[in-house]
């Protein structure tokens, strides 16, 4: 065998689990790793302009493809800058490495430049809190083995980031590769005797919920829920981040519950619920409106997750299910009885969402974009949000249909973090339509990327909500203290802004040029500048409401 160096070898690691795309910005301390690509042209590099929309759009990319999401910065603030799209992906459980470069080992503790030894920064344990592994490769006999426990570990149990620090010497290194065979996997014993059980109290309930969280995002997990909730006839309910894993077009769809939520979800609670499943859910305060007693199911309530930490930690539960939720509730279905009846659904409209306000001004509302990107995108459209008050309106009005998805990175709550994620997601689909929904606050933050999508042609299309203020926190602050500080911006063309990196740009203020922008083909990508009227937004605030009850525990 010939001899190659580490750093090769790490990439043919990464080529054996399906990697075609790395994201990242290179450095002194990785430019041997980035050396060893050239000799794999099968590889793409997307060199972004910030190692945070780096892993954001590694997310993307892992969300779209099911392989690992790979990103590859220098030492130092190049560690510092992805630490963000890190937690990020450790809150939405996507498997993510971070491959980062290290000063050489004879440098350990002398003070060199961008050093995260443990003699200085310690890299392995910055990271360490915020990921499922982290380590450094110390030696160059050991890197593929580690490399290989690193992915392994990303993809068991319940998904995440891990992270490898590589140092100069150590990737430089020329070996024969080390001849290791076998394939590691995680497995869970399903117990059949409890889905039985959970499958009876489904059969016998008069008011049954089904809850889909984001654990449920696996296609056979959408398929195996569907099956379900039309046996049992039971509604189904999906939360802040599973939006999009049962199409909100059948029946038996209920709406959002938590943040942005539904009056039909709500309204149905209050009713009681005598049996209710969660699945793939922490039951997190955005998805409760801040933990609701509302949600106690009045005979059981059952929850499945891939990770048991997560049962019974924020409601009681009858029965507690744990394992990936295609195999808990594919178990569950084997136990189907043919003389079983579904129930009837409840009479009148299943879904039921706010009527629009109209603007008094007559500008467009982030609601009306909303609803009329309902009746243009394609029905296999995936639609990713930002952080920002267009949140609550896309979880509220979007329809997400059955071959469509939605994204949002609500687990830690990044601003930047959609926009950036609708680039990775479209670079792993390509032939997909991604829209990415942002604010101009998300926009100033990360639009940079923008030129990444340019220089690689990704036809994502950007639909900025202009209010020229960052409106969650004004209508927030307005709500709960009755006056805010100036939070607004100067009005920017944000069409210019496209046009300059070389992209196209659109101003649009009306529905009528909304229609034309959104059906307009590109070969890149389009930045659609979308005024609206500021002060019209979906009614309520849960967020408000989650920090007040926050501050009410703290005052007691």
């Amino acid at each position: 065998m010939t001899t190659s160096p580490v750093a090769l070898q790490l990439i043919d690691v990464l080529r054996e689990f399906g990697v075609d795309t790395v994201f990242g910005i290179p450095g002194g301390a990785i430019s041997g790793f980035y050396a060893s690509l050239l000799a794999r042209p099968d590889v793409k590099i997307v060199t972004t302009r910030h190692e945070t929309g780096a892993a954001f759009m590694a997310i993307g990319y892992a969300m779209a493809t099911g392989r690992p999401g790979v990103v590859v910065t220098t030492a130092g603030p190049g560690i510092t800058n992805a630490l963000t799209g890190l937690a990020s992906a450790y809150y939405e459980g996507v498997p993510l490495i971070l491959l980062a470069g290290e000063v050489p080992r004879s440098a350990f503790g002398r003070g060199a430049l961008q050093e995260g030894s443990a003699a200085a920064m310690d890299a392995v344990a910055l990271t360490r809190r915020m990921t499922k592994f982290s380590a450094q490769v110390s030696r160059p006999g050991s890197a593929a083995a580690v490399l290989r426990k690193a992915l392994v570990t990303a993809y068991s149990g319940r998904q995440g980031p891990v992270f490898l620090s590589l140092p100069l010497d150590v990737v430089a290194v020329k070996q024969q590769p080390q001849p290791i065979f076998g394939t590691v996997r995680s497995s869970f014993d399903v117990d059949s005797s409890a889905c039985k059980r959970a499958l009876e109290l489904l059969e016998g309930a008069r008011r049954p919920l089904l809850l889909a969280g984001a654990g449920a995002r696996g296609t056979t997990s959408r398929r195996v829920i569907r099956r379900l909730a039309e046996y049992v006839g039971a509604p189904v309910a999906v939360t802040t981040k599973g939006k999009g894993v049962f199409p909100e077009d059948h029946p038996l769809y209920l709406g959002v519950l938590g943040f942005g939520g539904h009056d039909s979800v709500t309204d149905y609670l209050a009713e009681g619920v005598d049996v209710l499943l969660a699945m793939g859910t922490g039951l997190n305060d955005f998805t409760t409106n801040a933990w609701s007693p509302k949600l106690r199911a009045g005979r059981a309530f059952i929850q499945v997750d891939i990770d048991s930490a997560q049962l019974g930690k924020n409601y009681p539960i009858e029965l507690g299910l744990v394992g990936p939720i295609d195999a808990v509730v594919g178990r569950m279905l084997e136990h189907r009885t043919e003389d079983h009846a579904a129930l009837p659904l409840p009479p009148g409209p299943t879904l039921r969402c706010q009527a629009p306000e109209a603007s008094p001004r007559g500008a467009l509302t982030s609601a009306e974009v909303a609803l009329t990107m309902n009746a243009v995108c394609p029905a296999d459209s995936v639609f990713t949000s930002d952080m920002g008050e267009h949140l609550s309106i896309a979880l509220h009005y979007l329809r997400v249909r059955e071959d469509g998805d939605f994204i949002t990175c609500l687990g830690f709550g990044s601003m930047g973090s959609g926009l950036c994620a609708a680039v990775g997601y479209q670079l792993g689909a390509p032939a997909r339509r991604v829209y990415a929904i942002c604010g101009d606050g998300g926009f100033l933050m990360f639009g940079g990327e923008l030129a990444t999508a340019v220089h690689h042609k990704v036809a994502t299309t950007f639909v900025i909500i202009n209010d020229s203020r960052l409106n969650m926190v004004h209508h927030g602050m307005k709500d709960e203290y009755g006056a805010t500080p100036d939070f607004t911006t100067p009005l920017i063309d944000f069409s210019m802004m496209a046009q300059g990196f070389g992209a196209a740009g659109r101003i649009v203020r009306t529905k009528e040029e909304l229609i034309d922008a959104l059906g307009a083909d590109h070969e890149g990508p389009a930045v659609l500048d979308v005024r609206i009227d500021p002060d019209v937004r979906l009614g309520g605030s849960q967020r408000v409401a989650a920090l007040r009850q926050f501050k009410e525990q703290g005052d007691g």
